[in-house]
């Protein structure tokens, strides 16, 4: 009697009665489970977990989204090299025509612009060229710009040497052979004047003896019209006191030679070093050709004539004469103005325009008046750059 008691007492606990139902489910549970993995895999233990999604960063993600993506192409992703042979032997002809790749504009970026390459006029403004030295003792060397001839064949060009041993300059006058076979551009933006055989100068000022801060440099003035000859204009003084005057001289090639046939470099050099033995052989070379001739007597003759008409000696005065260049109806004269300094070395007074006769050497008086203008040459040309 109190057993059958305690049992019936048991069962009318709720507490007790839920979880007699619960361990009732789970042993339910775990007899399907068992029952269901024996029957697969009879002869194995099982567990029970649980199988969790690829992670975007895992490489089954990545794996299962290539697939997805070659799916949805229309042609499939050639995985093989003999794949991509086959494809390749069967190309579309709007497939093989490929746009080369642009880049998007920017429109907070300004574009570049080309600096356009051109030809103008050496002589444009006329005897008004003159060698840049600025940087002369620093670099020991300058270059000057390289004036083509008219039929785009001759380059002339003068170089400057510094010694500071003595801070003395020299100069001389090269010209250079232009490659025929090129466009004109080409062959002045291609030249190379380091190129071939050693250098050697048409026209030097260097002295056997230095002498302490001597100047001399040369200039191209211009070319002739029939690219024969070439106008120099070569500045002396000193490195202390100034510029004592300027000389003019003359480079003259062979006019015997036919148009397209100019003196090689070759030539050039040889006749330099001939005319160099012959002069301090004291040999006339004025029938040789090509050769540079200075004209010495415009200076005697500017001073003879100022003397004699108001009684001024030049020699106590600083003044210089300036080549302008061939006169447009002659070309055998080369016309010149001369001029005074002022005390910031400025031109003063006038002292006339006069003309230099490049075959005879006459000097005569063209006019004294500064507003006198005689119609000049222009024919040299340089190559420059500037923006659009």
């Amino acid at each position: 009697m109190r057993t059958g008691n305690s049992a019936r007492g048991f069962g009318k606990n709720p507490k007790t009665s839920l979880f007699i139902a619960f361990l009732a489910a789970v042993s339910l549970v775990c007899t399907q489970n068992t029952a269901f993995t024996q029957g697969l895999e009879p002869k194995k233990d099982t567990l029970l977990a649980f199988k969790l999604p690829d992670m975007p960063w895992s490489d089954a993600y990545k794996q299962k989204k290539l697939q997805e993506a070659q799916e949805k192409e229309e042609e499939a992703m050639v995985q093989t090299v003999q794949e991509w042979q086959e494809r390749a032997t069967d190309i579309k002809m709007e497939h093989r025509i490929t746009e080369p790749y642009k880049e998007p504009p920017n429109p907070k970026l300004v574009e570049k612009l080309d600096w356009q390459t051109f030809f103008e006029k050496y002589n444009s403004a006329p005897g008004s060229r003159e060698f840049n030295l600025e940087k002369l003792q620093a670099d020991k060397s300058a270059r000057s710009l390289g004036v083509i001839s008219p039929d785009f064949k001759l380059m002339a060009y003068t170089e400057c040497y510094f010694h500071p041993s003595n801070r003395q300059t020299a100069s001389a006058f090269y010209i250079y052979p232009l490659d025929t076979t090129k466009g004109k551009k080409q062959r002045v933006l291609e030249a190379n004047v380091f190129s071939g055989a050693k250098k050697t100068p048409l026209i030097s000022t260097t002295n056997e003896t230095l002498k302490n801060a001597l100047f001399s440099s040369f200039t191209v003035v211009d070319w002739s019209k029939d690219n024969s000859k070439v106008l120099l204009k070569e500045k002396i003084g000193s490195a202390y006191d100034g510029i004592y005057q300027t000389n003019v001289w003359v480079y003259f090639l062979n006019p015997d030679k036919k148009e397209g046939k100019h003196d090689s470099a070759s030539a050039l050099a040889e006749s330099a070093e001939t005319n160099a033995q012959n002069s301090q052989k004291n040999v006339s070379v004025a029938a040789m050709y090509p050769y540079g001739r200075k004209y010495d007597r415009l200076h005697n003759t500017i001073k003879q004539y100022w003397f004699y008409t108001d009684r001024l000696n030049l020699n106590r005065y600083r003044w210089d004469v300036k080549p302008l260049g061939f006169l447009a109806e002659n070309e055998n004269i080369v016309v010149c103005v001369a001029h005074t300094y002022d005390a910031k070395n400025r031109e003063h007074i006038f002292l006339g325009s006069w003309s230099v006769d490049i075959l005879t050497g006459e000097v005569n008086l063209l006019s004294t008046m500064a507003s006198d203008n005689f119609e000049i040459s222009t024919n040299g040309l340089v190559i420059n750059k500037r923006l659009p």
